[in-house]
Parts: structure tokens; sequence; C-alpha cells
């Protein structure tokens, strides 16, 4: 039986049609096939669950008002990917905006990814939702 998907999940691009976050995840995917499949799996488990469920069972983290970052871990595999679900999509979308191994988020690198990952946000409304 196919899981039922609670929501879908799509790559931040911006106004250029670029995603670095999709560039991130094909570097990943030729480098770290294990992260490849760990990241797919939390991604799954992401579209099927609640917030609630997932804040609960630590899928993923709610560091500020308006973001999230989904964390993967499987053995020495540490990856977060922040993302962010649109005022305008009720509850069926959330955004990926970056995906970044665990390692590389040391000092100010963490509140540097979740400001970037606002400004994305930010910007997906604008150009997303009536209205903004």
């Amino acid at each position: 039986m196919a899981p039922k998907y609670v929501r879908q999940v799509e790559l931040f691009t911006d106004a250029r049609g670029r995603s670095r976050v999709a560039d991130e995840l094909k570097r990943i995917a030729r480098s770290d096939a294990r992260g490849k499949r760990a990241i797919e799996n939390k991604i799954d488990l992401l579209r099927q669950q609640s917030f609630e469920d997932a804040l609960r069972s630590r899928l993923i983290k709610k560091p500020s008002a308006t973001l999230y970052v989904l964390r993967v871990q499987s053995g020495p595999v540490s990856y977060r990917l922040p993302f962010f679900e649109p005022p305008c999509r009720g509850g069926a979308l959330v955004v990926l905006t970056s995906a970044v191994h665990r390692r590389d988020l040391r000092g100010d690198s963490y509140t540097e990814l979740l400001e970037e990952a606002e400004r994305l946000r930010q910007d997906w409304i604008e150009r997303n939702c009536k209205g903004g």
C-alpha cells in the first residue's frame, strides 16, 4: 500500500530558475550515496507526518516562528535542511531552501543558514503568494 502524503515538498528556485538546494542535493548524490538515501527517506517521512508528530519524533526542529529544519541523521550521515511552509498553500506544501552537512554548521554558520532561509522564504512568498 502506497503511503498517504499530507504535503508535497518543493525545492526553492529563484526568479531566474536557479536552485541552489537542487545543486547541493546533486552534489550529495554524487559523493555520498548513503546521505542521499537518508535525505530521501526523511523527506518521504516529512511528507507523511503532521508537523506536530514530526516535532515530537525530532524529525524536524522549529528554530523560529516561520522556519523548520529537517534533521537527517543515519549513522555518520548528518545533514540539516531548512524549510518553510508557505502561508498561501494551506499546509499542502513545504519548500526546502538548502542542504548542509551538519559538520559545516559551527559557530555562526547555523544562524547564517537560518537568516538565508528566511530571506529565501520572503522572496518565495512575494513571487508565489498573491498579496505577498
